[in-house]
């Protein structure tokens, strides 16, 4: 099902179509064919580019060609960077809408689903997201793009910041209608993020997150601004964890009448959830299709919707499919009737005879038992808290691996060069929140700036960093040398590593002074000899050790760092011997990262950024 959710029904006959024709666009000539073919186009709605593979050059072309068309409504690009790297997609993205900024178009429908970006492919767009160009937008298509957490929050950024400035401009009101945003590991920080986006927006009709690894705290996020978008239609949060969500959300969806499609399949509701549910929907006039199959939901849950559908003479399709109802699958203190010691299916099927899918419905084989139900639900009454604004703690045997994996793989920067890592919330920057800018901004330059790079973050490197602690005999000091560097970088395949990890020693021993810092960092640079690929594992390598980017070889979370000043002032210092490819590169990300509280580290950071474009 998520699959079919990264495609875009031909809407328009004027769509001019290249899709899956497997052109490799790795220069303007490649792509010359296309672009005559846009601009000879006579009335382009839509331009759908799917199926193909196109690299900066290649998209400069083409967006050349797009600014004769203001007239374009719907961008449908979904795999469009196979075999890319993601730092070539920020930027192609900038030039394939860099035309569409000025040409005074009006865009409906944006589709970049299954384009493996990452944040980092969200930096590329968030500029063209926010500006008068999508005031139109309407469907936002993003499924399998692997935006985690961090490109969630920049999302909801950049559509919050749409929302403002549309309202700003006087004009037509931000009014997305369409969110689609599946297999993206938003988690509860992404989700959390975008839900605060929508309870802003207020427009949307269908919100389908689903296989985003969010837990409760994102789902009740998420259940509040559901109310807000009285016109919702669909929503789709299958394969998340809702548990003990599950009440708020049900409440949320008791109030938004004009549903017509709920799926919240595999995502453990349980029997509390399902009767939670089923007492929501049982006044629905409009519901269409309901899915809650492989719940861990008991028969006593499945009479409760069956009864609650029954009458229902809209809906057309009910999943119950995977769940536990077998024999002896009844709570006698919740079930009222006179059905007990009856298979649970059957009864089921009885309630639902009326309905002309009964059919259609197809049960898999029992699965659990009345005491594994009664061991959960004691389970989650004990983690229910009395105070609704605490988070939940959540000890359910069922997601406690989830949890686990989102320690582990959570987007937001949770350790630290020193002894004691500790949760943040922010990406891409030392301190602070990121905020949201009052108008769009600029894009000239930023597409040159980082053309030529390349950080694909798989190469093999494993950091171990140890504690240090204050010394006056420090064994860094012999890196004043020059000889001393060379010799410990060897210059071999393993150069790059050596340097990093001398860089973190450094930056994270209390005990080596700046003088020093910027000494031994000087010398590391000049003993490097860098090639074009050694230059760009360098870039890679330095932007994981300073939180800018996740390991994701390792899997281990962005860093955050305890001495940004002594960082900052390194760099300023051995700026001249940076390469130029990493200074671009540094720019970036230091301006998309929110002043620190610290006036010290961001007068550095400022002068920093001087520095480096100087």
């Amino acid at each position: 099902m998520t699959d079919n959710l990264s495609k875009s029904i031909k809407s328009t006959e004027h769509e001019l179509s290249w899709a899956n024709r497997g052109l490799k666009g790795n220069c303007a000539a490649d792509v010359k064919d296309l672009c005559d073919e846009i601009v000879k186009y006579k009335k382009l709605k839509a331009l759908r580019l799917e199926g193909n593979t196109i690299n900066e050059e290649a998209a400069t072309a083409i967006g050349k060609a797009l600014e004769k068309h203001s007239e374009i409504e719907r961008l449908i690009w979904n795999d469009l960077f196979t075999t890319r790297l993601k730092t070539e997609v920020p930027p192609s993205l900038i030039k394939l809408t860099q035309g569409l900024l000025t040409n005074g178009s009006h865009i409906v429908e944006i589709n970049l689903s299954d384009n493996a970006f990452g944040p980092i492919g969200v930096k590329g767009l968030e500029t063209f997201l926010s500006s008068s160009a999508c005031f139109t937008l309407e469907e936002l298509r993003l499924n399998n793009c692997g935006m985690g957490s961090m490109g969630g929050k920049l999302l909801a950024e950049a559509l919050i910041a749409c929302h403002k400035n549309s309202i700003a401009a006087g004009g037509k009101r931000f009014a997305l209608k369409q969110f689609i945003a599946g297999r993206n590991r938003l988690e509860i920080e992404g989700s959390q993020a975008l839900a605060k986006a929508f309870e802003i927006i207020g427009t949307l009709e269908v919100i389908r997150m689903p296989q985003n690894g969010i837990r409760p705290p994102g789902i009740e996020a998420l259940a509040i601004a559901f109310v807000r978008n009285r016109n919702l239609r669909v929503i789709d949060l299958n394969d998340n964890t809702i548990t003990t969500a599950a009440q708020k959300l049900a409440s949320a969806i008791e109030k938004l009448a004009k549903l017509e499609i709920i799926n919240l399949e595999s995502s453990l509701i349980r029997t509390k959830g399902a009767i939670a549910v089923a007492r929501a929907i049982v006044s629905h006039k409009n519901l269409q299709e309901l899915y809650l199959g492989c719940n861990d939901m008991h028969t006593e849950g499945g009479l409760e919707v069956a009864r609650a559908v029954k009458n229902m003479p809209s809906l057309k399709v009910l999943d119950l499919n995977g769940n536990c109802f077998g024999l002896d699958g009844i709570d006698e203190n919740i079930f009222i009737g006179n059905c007990f010691g009856l298979d649970g299916i059957d009864e089921v099927r009885s309630v639902l005879e009326n309905k002309s899918f009964i059919n259609q419905m197809a049960f898999s084989d029992d699965e659990g038992s009345d005491e594994e139900e009664e061991e959960e639900e004691e389970q989650d009454d004990g983690n229910e808290s009395d105070d609704e604004e605490d988070v939940e703690e959540e000890n359910d045997e069922d997601y406690q691996e989830a949890e686990e994996e989102e320690q582990d793989e959570n987007e937001s920067p949770s350790f630290f060069f020193g002894t004691n890592p500790t949760r943040q919330t922010t990406g891409f920057q030392f301190g602070g929140s990121p905020t949201i800018p009052s108008k769009p901004e600029t894009v000239n330059g930023l597409s040159n700036m980082i053309a030529k790079f390349d950080f694909n973050v798989s190469s093999s490197f494993s950091f171990g960093l140890q504690p240090t602690t204050d010394t006056k005999d420090n064994k860094l000091s012999i890196y004043n040398s020059i000889d001393k560097v060379k010799e410990h970088l060897k210059n071999d395949e393993q150069s790059i590593e050596r340097a990093i990890k001398l860089l973190e020693d450094i930056w994270n021993d209390n005990s080596v002074l700046q003088n020093d810092s910027s000494s031994v960092a000087r010398n590391i640079l000049k003993g490097l000899t860098l090639t074009n690929t050694s230059e760009r594992n360098f870039n890679e390598r330095l932007l994981v050790s300073l939180g800018f980017v996740k390991d994701e070889q390792t899997g281990r979370l962005r860093r955050a760092n305890n001495q940004p000043d002594k960082i900052y002032q390194t760099l300023i210092d051995i700026n001249q011997q940076l390469p130029k490819s990493t200074k671009n590169l540094l720019s970036i990300f230091l301006q998309n990262t929110s002043n620190d509280q610290n006036q010290r580290v961001s007068e550095l950071k400022r002068k920093l950024l001087v520095t480096m474009k100087g």
